[in-house]
């Protein structure tokens, strides 16, 4: 529902990240400019990104 929406309102929700990464207007009670920031970047190997920093916490060396 978010991808096909125009703009997105809403008070306190974790769908303001999917309406900020998929560049749609959005509105909310919280600091639109913090949010932003917080916004996970999307540069299309985010899943190798997160991969890699869940092995280097558990200590395994491959990459």
């Amino acid at each position: 529902m978010i991808a096909n929406s125009d703009v997105l309102i809403t008070s306190y929700s974790s769908t303001i990240y999917v309406g900020l990464a998929l560049g749609k207007e959005v509105y909310s009670v919280l600091d639109m400019d913090e949010l932003r920031q917080l916004t996970p970047v999307q540069n299309r190997c985010a899943a190798k990104h997160i991969a890699d920093v869940c092995r280097e916490l558990i200590g395994d060396e491959k990459s």
